[in-house]
């Protein structure tokens, strides 16, 4: 090979790399997700944002090694982190505990700074270089609740500082509408239904024109259902995840029928917000065509979810002219991987 050859191959190889390079994090109340490309593939890795303690022993120790149970061992303590935490809470009818309150980090939960950073090196890999850009989501400001996410995000960025990235934070909402609508120059509305919040951002050709959260979601209907059936908030939501079909009409138990309801409601709220936000913003964009909405987040996966967004919307007047009404490509991946999106978009910079 000549030298003109190799010094050619060597600079393929290097761009092959930089593409490569790049991550997104989505840290969600519910989830926390890492989208990362391989190949032509995006790699998605998550943990389930809960803990639940349990009694130090050596023996408990032992059996959850055996059950191959993941765990975190600290300052004489165990704690069941993912998934499993909610297994345990449901079989020992307790709450699992939850680093993440309303979307930010919880100011109650003491364990919660340790846990987060915990959950987060457990799903984000070390950076394939030293400043590798990692964008990571983080809610709009509430319009319902008087704090604000700036401790939020700054916490996280030292996080994933620490692990050798250079963090970069992105709205939640807005990087559901980077995942999926290019083909639409990134124009519409992206909805995130998550555990602690509803994030929406109304973008025009990729630039916001709104954004804003609200703090009724999927953690506030299981509470709801739960005192309202008597239940605990984690039974309601592993009821939610598993079986729950807002489509269907008769014969719902006591649980569907309040889990209906209380689905209602957050889904007017959200509209009714969302009306109310876009009438107060003074510089509104002259859109023609109509534009998509698009659904996302774990709170939105029920069978049924999108037809009855749509027929509640068309019975508020929305003051847009909607296309499509539509779940993302993939719910509960779709902010890691329009965080991705922008990191390699960032990276091919560089």
């Amino acid at each position: 090979m000549t030298t003109t050859k190799k010094r050619f191959a060597s600079k393929e190889k290097i761009a092959e790399k930089k593409i490569m390079q790049g991550k997104g994090v989505d840290i969600g109340t519910a989830f926390v997700k890492c989208a990362a490309r391989k190949g032509d593939s995006i790699i998605f890795r998550n943990q389930r944002n809960a803990f639940f303690e349990v009694e130090f022993t050596d023996f408990t120790k032992k059996m959850l090694d055996n059950s191959v149970v993941r765990y975190i061992q600290k300052e004489g303590k165990l704690y069941v982190v993912g998934d499993e935490a909610l297994k345990f809470a449901n079989i020992f009818h307790k709450e699992a505990r939850r680093p993440l309150s309303r979307g930010i980090i919880s100011p109650t939960e003491s364990e919660a700074l340790p846990m987060i950073e915990l959950l987060i090196k457990s799903i984000v890999d070390k950076p394939s270089i030293e400043g590798e850009i990692a964008y990571y989501s983080v809610p709009g400001e509430p319009l319902d609740a008087d704090f604000n996410v700036i401790y939020h995000e700054k916490i996280l960025h030292g996080f994933l500082t620490k692990l050798g990235y250079t963090p970069k934070a992105i709205n939640e909402s807005h990087a559901i509408i980077l995942s999926e609508l290019a083909d639409e120059d990134f124009t519409g509305i992206g909805l995130s239904f998550g555990g602690g919040m509803v994030n929406v951002c109304l973008s025009y050709i990729s630039v916001p024109i709104f954004k804003f959260s609200v703090t009724k979601s999927g953690d506030w209907i299981d509470q709801q259902v739960a005192m309202a059936v008597n239940e605990t908030a984690s039974r309601i939501s592993a009821i939610k995840e598993s079986s729950l079909d807002l489509n269907k009409g008769d014969g719902l138990t006591k649980f569907e029928s309040a889990l209906s309801i209380y689905y209602n409601h957050l889904i007017e709220y959200v509209i009714e917000n969302i009306k109310d936000v876009f009438e107060k913003t003074e510089k509104k964009p002259r859109i023609d065509k109509p534009i998509s909405i698009i659904l996302a987040g774990g709170t939105s996966l029920p069978k049924g979810f999108a037809d009855r967004f749509k027929r509640i919307l068309y019975q508020l007047k929305f003051p847009l002219k909607i296309g499509s009404i539509r779940m993302a490509s993939q719910p509960v991946r779709s902010v890691a991987k329009g965080a991705l999106v922008a990191a390699r978009a960032d990276e091919e910079k560089r």
